[in-house]
């Protein structure tokens, strides 16, 4: 199989978490909505993953779980395992130290690393501690390919220059100080300072939505038709809407669960001529409640189609829609 790209992998490693939890419960088989509910990740991010490394769910069964989780873990682990060393056994250390041990059989934390002397020299989870001075010559001994660092910002750089040149092919850093590392060494920068403020910000901007709830309304457009979506928008916010707009059906289902509008409305042949059903089933799994006014050309053939009531769709108006009734129905549903 080719290299998996980062995001990917991400994912994957997700589902193998969650898929250990199933099988530990005892649970043989998985519909990709199911698994949607405990990742927070699409249902079709889920199947076109799943697709990817060989695997098509079944109508009646769905995926078989004990099937799905040893092949992850075998594009994801290294048959032999991996030695893994962490520098810098401060508190962060320590931590990392207690979670990461027993965690994962593949991956061994066979020895860590610091400067103070009331760390040198002492075991912590029965793993050896050693002078920083030792760092290259225990990467070689014990055959070392992952490295975290997290140590002082300062000594980041020299820290990883040293797991370069002994071998180390995976970099975890935990410092604030940004490395540079050539391509044949994976850097995975971890800076918590940056995700707590980034955490705030956000955490500051839904307090500030959450306060104008009250006084205005939020409509989602989503709709590929540029001209279609700047009219609806003209048109709302002159209402006094605020009015978010998403171009596929992916980016709907995203701007819906970020933005939570009052209402949606869409249009279904987008970037797929199945696009707007695609998002509408996909609110139904995700169990997301938001009244949807249906906007398309192709209206009055798909609304003999669907099962509106189960869809949450309050109306479906044929393109070009006549601006007033829209509005109207606007109002009434949001």
């Amino acid at each position: 199989m080719d290299t998996i790209n980062e995001k990917s992998i991400e994912r994957l490693c997700i589902y193998r978490r969650l898929l250990r939890k199933l099988i530990k419960e005892k649970v043989e088989s998985f519909y990709s909505h199911e698994l949607s509910k405990l990742a927070h990740i699409s249902s079709v991010q889920i199947r076109r993953d799943l697709m990817h490394i060989g695997y098509s769910g079944s109508n009646r069964k769905g995926y078989e779980t004990k099937k799905i989780y040893k092949n992850i873990c075998s594009i994801i682990d290294s048959k032999k395992g991996m030695n893994v060393c962490i520098v810098g056994i401060g508190n962060l250390g320590k931590a990392l130290v207690n979670f990461f041990v027993g965690t994962n059989d593949k991956l061994n934390i066979t020895a860590l690393f610091d400067v103070e002397k009331n760390i040198v020299d002492n075991k912590y989870n029965a793993i050896h501690c050693f002078h920083v001075d030792r760092l290259a010559e225990i990467i070689e001994e014990q055959n070392i390919k992952i490295g975290i660092i997290s140590s002082s910002n300062e000594s980041a750089i020299a820290t990883a220059e040293i797991m370069k040149r002994g071998g180390v092919r995976s970099i975890i850093n935990f410092t604030t100080t940004p490395l540079n590392l050539p391509d044949n060494v994976f850097l995975e920068e971890v800076d918590i300072t940056t995700s707590i403020e980034k955490s705030a910000y956000f955490a500051k901007n839904m307090i500030e939505m959450e306060e104008k709830s009250g006084q205005e309304k939020r409509i989602l457009v989503v709709d590929d038709d540029i001209d279609i979506v700047s009219i609806y928008k003209i048109l709302l916010e002159k209402e006094g809407y605020k009015v978010f707009t998403a171009s596929s059906s992916a980016e709907g289902l995203e701007k819906v669960k970020k933005d939570r509008p009052d209402l949606v409305i869409l249009d279904i042949m987008m970037e797929n001529s199945d696009s707007g059903f695609i998002f509408l089933n996909e609110m139904k799994e995700q169990n997301i409640s938001v009244p949807v006014i249906l906007s398309s050309s192709i209206a009055k053939a798909t609304g003999n189609l669907l099962d509106v009531s189960q869809l949450n769709i309050k109306m479906i108006m044929q393109k070009p829609v006549d601006l007033d009734e829209l509005l109207k129905f606007v109002k009434k549903y949001s």
